[in-house]
């Protein structure tokens, strides 16, 4: 049952189309309306500019020539370049003619626009450093200045070089700080620079939006200024993660732009890469087709090459999509092998499972008979302990029957021999030094006996240059005795001088020692000499 439900999921996870805010569908129809009549729009600019080619036709005037065809430069520019081309070059003849240097220079500005917009920056920069900027007026001045700046712009975007590109933004940056600064830009233009200026340099999106949406305000939305304001706006919106609100704005600069007849622009083709990723193919796959058409007719390689570029990303999302529903597929499939597989080695479990249970009932059995050894083993132990305990008796027994030989040949040696020579019986009899030798004996082998790793265990506590070297011959060091005591709970050191017939001084400085040698805590160290032995002899 759970395994379905997966499937089931795996199969709702596949992208659904119009993830976009609903809100925008209406706006969305009205951009879809003006593509549909794209065609009436773009002959009304055209009827525009045939009036305007008649009046240049009839003019006799070169002022009034330069400025008409200065007019119809304003609509092919952003209308199909090669006309836009041949009247600039009109224009400059006219300027030519009327040996007017600012008119020329204004000619030369608008080549340059139309250079940039067709890709040819390099170009568009060999012009702009031919112009002498002491020879024009301010006002021509901030046309240079802000048409340099946005050719600047482009090569910072399509500059593969880091270098160039960091040397592009200084230029850049220095070119908008002098035209916000210092130069007498209209109101409109003032807009565009400043808010940029806030944007890039600044970070001040929230100042840029209420400067950009005000001198919005104040526009018929469907001019082509307002288009080139909302695309700003949609520009800040996406930097600020505002999604819906970018759509919103790229729809009304295409509207805009749609209606104004233009086929230089960026907000549809922008639009479409957006709701793309929303996964309304449909309309992204209308918007760039329409796009697409008007780049290749406007003839701007630096569009068509854009436009292209989306058509292949558009073109790659479609095969992504389809690699995911083939993902899918293969993982439904996967996860019915795995379920198959599962079911499978369940049985092989539950086979190997009865045959665990018959070995681990012959392992209990010789768990069963493993433990009557160990039990034997501690019989075995307390027999030994028994051993010790009737040793320790017959030691005892014996120093009892020595001392009643003592003192009977004692008596006789006083009564027959006199007090002298009882004197010197004694002296040899109580040598202590030989008996201490015997107690100390005795007592190594008793230890060793309960304990037959006792020294090898008190090693393995010690740092391993500090370890004890055991001789041969069963007799203990007196640390290794001290020890020893302890480990059978005698910890008083008195006790222990008093049993060993050591001084109380002595012990303490044995036991110091023993601890300052100690590889782990010296202070936990006496407490694991008295469990040694505990697990293997059951003390």
């Amino acid at each position: 049952m759970k395994s379905l439900l997966l499937i089931i999921f795996l199969i709702s996870s596949i992208p659904t189309t119009n993830a976009y805010h609903k809100q925008l569908d209406s706006l969305l129809h009205v951009l879809d309306k003006a593509i549909q009549d794209k065609a009436i729009y773009a002959a009304k600019k055209e009827s525009s500019i045939d009036s305007l080619k008649t009046r240049l036709h009839v003019s006799s005037d070169v002022k009034d020539q330069i400025a008409i065809t200065k007019e119809i430069c304003l609509h092919y520019i952003v209308f199909m370049t090669d006309s836009a081309l041949l009247y600039t070059r009109k224009l400059e003849k006219y300027a030519l003619q009327a040996n007017d240097y600012e008119e020329y220079i204004d000619s030369e500005l608008f080549r340059v626009r139309i250079l940039k917009t067709m890709g040819l920056l390099k170009e568009s920069v060999d012009i702009l450093n031919t112009v002498d900027t002491l020879r024009i007026s301010n006002d021509l001045k901030t046309f240079y200045l802000y048409t340099k700046m946005s050719v600047y712009n482009l090569l910072i975007k399509t500059s593969e070089n880091n270098d160039e590109k960091k040397r592009y933004q200084t230029i850049t940056s220095s070119l908008r700080n002098r035209l916000v600064s210092g130069e007498a830009l209209s109101p409109m233009d003032y807009i565009y620079v400043n808010t940029e200026r806030l944007i890039q340099q600044e970070k001040q999106y929230d100042q840029a939006l209420r400067d950009l949406r005000d001198a919005y305000a104040d526009l018929d939305p469907e001019e082509r200024e307002a288009a080139i304001l909302a695309y700003s706006i949609a520009k800040v919106y996406e930097e600020k993660g505002d999604t819906d609100k970018a759509i919103e704005y790229l729809a009304r600069s295409a509207i805009a732009d749609i209606k104004s007849g233009v086929k230089e622009y960026m907000s549809l083709r922008r639009l479409a890469a957006v709701l793309f990723e929303y996964g309304d193919v449909n309309r992204a796959y209308s918007y760039m087709k329409c796009s697409m058409q008007d780049a290749i007719f406007y003839n701007a390689r630096l569009r068509t090459l854009e436009s292209s570029e989306m058509f292949d990303f558009i073109d790659k999302a479609y095969q992504k999509k389809e690699n995911q529903r083939q993902i899918l597929l293969l993982t439904i499939l996967v996860i019915i092998m795995v379920l198959l597989a599962f079911i499978f080695f369940t049985l092989i479990y539950v086979y190997k499972q009865k045959k665990r249970l018959s070995i681990t009932k012959d392992e209990l059995s010789r768990s069963n008979k493993l433990l009557m050894e160990s039990n034997q083993s501690l019989s075995d132990s307390n027999i030994l302990k028994e051993e010790y305990i009737g040793l320790y008796i017959g030691h005892f027994s014996d120093y009892l029957s020595k001392i009643e030989q003592f003192r009977l040949k004692a008596q006789k040696i006083a009564k027959t021999q006199g007090e002298q020579a009882l004197l010197k019986f004694i002296d040899l009899s109580l040598d202590p030094k030989d008996n201490l030798e015997e107690f100390y004996k005795n007592f190594d082998e008793t230890i060793l006996r309960l304990f037959p790793n006792f020294v090898e265990e008190i090693n393995k506590l010690l740092l391993e240059e500090e370890r004890i070297s055991f001789k041969t011959n069963n007799n203990l060091t007196p640390d290794l005795r001290i020890f020893a005591l302890i480990r059978l709970g005698i910890t008083d050191s008195i006790k222990i001088a008093y049993f060993l017939r050591y001084s109380v001084s002595t012990i303490y400085n044995y036991r110091t020692k023993m601890r300052n040698k100690a590889a782990g805590n010296r202070d936990e160290f006496e407490g694991l000499v008295m469990k040694i032995g505990i697990d293997k002899n059951l003390i």
